[in-house]
Parts: C-alpha cells; structure tokens; sequence
C-alpha cells in the first residue's frame, strides 16, 4: 500500500529529452523530467509575414501530418547496439530532441492542428517571420511543419512572447508548447532563428527535429531568455551526404530558474559536419542542464563534429550541469568536445568601474557580451534589437 503514491507519481512523470546512450547516472542527468504538462485551453496567437512568391502555407491534423512525413521526409534507419549497450534511442518515426513523451502529448489536445510551410524546389525565399503571442494564465502548444523542397532557401524568424497581459507580478502561470519538425531535401538550407521572451511565470517546452538529405545544411540561432521553467530538445538526422547542422544558442538563467537542454546531431551519412556551441549565463539559484551529443554512426566516414560550451556564473548559488558526449560507430572521423565554466573576473569589473560604470552597469555589460556572441548570428535588424532590448531590462 506504501508504493502506490510513488507509482502515481511516475506516472505523473514526463520525460522531456535524454541522452542517446546512458551514463553513469549519479548527477541525474540522463533525462529531464516533469511533472505532466497541462492540456491546452487556449491558442496561441501567430502572426507571420506574407509569403513570398513559391512558399506556401496550410494547416493540418496530427494524422496528416504523419503521413506527409511518412512520404517526404528521408527514412530514418533502424537503430542499433551503441557502444556495447543496447540502444535508448527515441522510438519515434520522426525523431525530435524532447522525444516520444512530449510527441504523445501533443497528440492528445483536442485541436492538435498543425501548419505546414513549404518552400517548393529551387526558390530562394529569404526571410519569413512567425510571430507567437502566449496569452498569461493559459496553456497553448502551436506545432509547425517545415519542408524545403530541392535546392530551396529560406531563413525562417520565430519570436515568442506574451502579451501585455502578462506585465507585473501578479501574473498567472502558463504554458507556451512549441513543435517545429523539418525536412531538408538535397541541397536545401534553411536559418531557423528563434527567440523566447516569455515573463518568468511561464513554462517553455520547444522541441525540434530534422532530418537533413544530401548536402543540405540546416542552422539554428536559439535565445533562450526568458521563462522560469524551460526544456528544449534538437535533434538532427544527418541522412545524406555532405550535410551540415549548426546549433547556435545562448541562454539566460536567473533566480529560481530551470532550464534544461538537449540537442543531438546524428551523423549518418558520409562527409557531414556539425557544429553545436552553447554561451549561458546563470544567476540567483538558477540550476541548469546541458545534454549535447554527437553521434558518428556507421557509414558516416570522413565526417567532423565540434561541441563547446561557455559559462558565466553571476552567483555562487547557481547550479551548472554540463554533459558534452561523442558517440563513435565509426572510425573515420574527427570529433572534439569541451566545456568550461567561469565567473565574473574581478580585475574586468575593477576596471569598468575605473571607467565610470557602477558595478551593475559594469556586470549587466558583461553580460550582455556574453550573449550577444549568439545574437550576432542574426541578420534581421528588428529581432536583434528586440533581443538586445530584452537583456538590457533584466536585472542580474
């Protein structure tokens, strides 16, 4: 009779990204966890730029959607005995990095449409924008479809934020789900530029997955700036030959914040490259975790992967948990992994306040530097300043 409880609990219990392959699992760092996210009550308000000439957009259900990624996207191969260890990978059709618990969630809302944004063979789109508005208070997921056909281009703009609503202390939690899965045809290249500005009230969950054909090359520039609680999870298939995957993201923890990260770059196909670089800034009692994998599966010779991580400690109450791992089928390859952890030099302050700037000024510079390393990968002039504006507004 004393385990029932604890049953109901793991039952409540989802998880939201892991590593491919398990470790030794003293810090907890395997998975994260939560308790069950809520069902939506209300929609999430997307605004977006008219679509330029050969990108079209419709919506669909869950089911459809299914089999549109069943026809179109590259078949991902069975999965098999990593390193000694049999395998815990996604069991999912279509691989995302939060995996199959958030995939089953999604399905389970009563309006569980999803939008699909096609950018047909050869167009160079350039950028489009997709603006989402979280109501304070509700809970909403908005899921996008994204298929660039042969040799399309675009750079597609993805900025979250709440409404005015949400201002003060007072404001109500809430819920902002977002689901973007993408496929890459031969010679595709696709930006993918997103901002999270939500109030700390707010639990983020964004999840993503690709799949990348021949010489596709696929970008992710991700700020991750706001919310109390947060979990994202990336995972690229790299399918084809000479694919190419960036991840590029930079995240601000502060107070009680939660923030928990997982990207994987799984690297099938022969002569592809990844590229994963993390720059975070953790304050208050803010804890944090990182799960970046690169995954050399066999067939992948000659192919390269690079993950580095950089990171700012404002508190000595923050918590730090890094997990970079390389995962090698393969011996043809190179990959190098590292992480390092700092804080505040204090000879840089003294300096800066010599120069006129009071402490806070001197650290909010600081600060600003760290994440602007990121930032600057983003070409739109109105997204950086908004994101420039959003840092310089938080106290840390």
């Amino acid at each position: 009779m004393e385990k029932e409880p604890n049953k109901t609990m793991k039952e409540n219990t989802m998880i939201l990204g892991h590593l491919p392959s398990p470790t030794w699992n003293r810090l907890r760092m395997n998975e994260g966890r939560t308790q069950s996210l809520p069902m939506a009550d209300a929609d999430a308000a997307a605004a977006s730029d008219k679509m330029p000439e050969g990108v079209t957009t419709r919506t669909m259900s869950a089911a459809e959607a299914a089999e549109y990624i069943e026809k179109h996207a590259p078949k991902e191969e069975p999965e098999k005995v990593v390193a000694g260890k049999a395998p815990i990978y996604h069991p999912q059709k279509f691989a995302t990095g939060l995996g199959e618990d958030f995939e089953k969630h999604l399905a389970a809302q009563k309006e569980g449409e999803v939008r699909l944004l096609q950018v047909q063979e050869g167009v160079q789109a350039g950028e489009v924008s997709i603006h989402l508005n979280f109501a304070c208070g509700r809970h909403a997921y908005v899921q996008h479809l994204i298929h660039l056909q042969k040799g399309a281009q675009m750079t597609l703009l993805m900025d979250c934020e709440a409404g005015e609503e949400c201002a003060g202390d007072e404001a109500a939690a809430a819920t902002a789900g977002v689901s973007v899965r993408v496929i890459l045809e031969e010679d595709a290249k696709l930006i993918l530029v997103r901002a999270q500005l939500l109030p700390e009230t707010f639990t983020h969950v964004d999840d993503c997955g690709a799949v990348l054909g021949k010489n596709a090359f696929f970008k992710i520039v991700h700020m991750e700036l706001g919310a109390g609680k947060t979990f994202v999870g990336t995972q690229a298939e790299l399918i084809g030959n000479g694919a190419a995957f960036e991840n590029r993201a930079g995240y601000l923890s502060l107070g009680d914040a939660q923030t928990d990260l997982t990207v994987n770059a799984v690297q099938r196909g022969r002569k592809t490259k990844s590229t994963i670089q993390y720059e975070g800034v953790l304050g208050g009692k803010a804890r944090k975790i990182l799960r970046d994998t690169i995954d050399f599966r066999r067939g992948s010779a000659g192919s390269e992967g690079d993950e580095q991580e950089n990171v700012l400690l404002l508190s000595p109450d923050a918590e730090n948990k890094s997990m970079p791992v390389i995962l090698c089928e393969e011996e043809d390859m190179e990959g190098r992994h590292g992480a390092s952890i700092g804080r505040l030099d204090d000879e840089m302050l003294f300096y800066l306040t010599t120069r006129g700037l009071d402490p806070q000024a001197a650290q909010r510079m600081m600060v600003r530097a760290k994440l602007l390393a990121i930032a600057r990968h983003i070409s739109n002039v109105e997204l950086y300043a908004k994101i420039h504006n959003f840092i310089d507004n938080i106290a840390v």
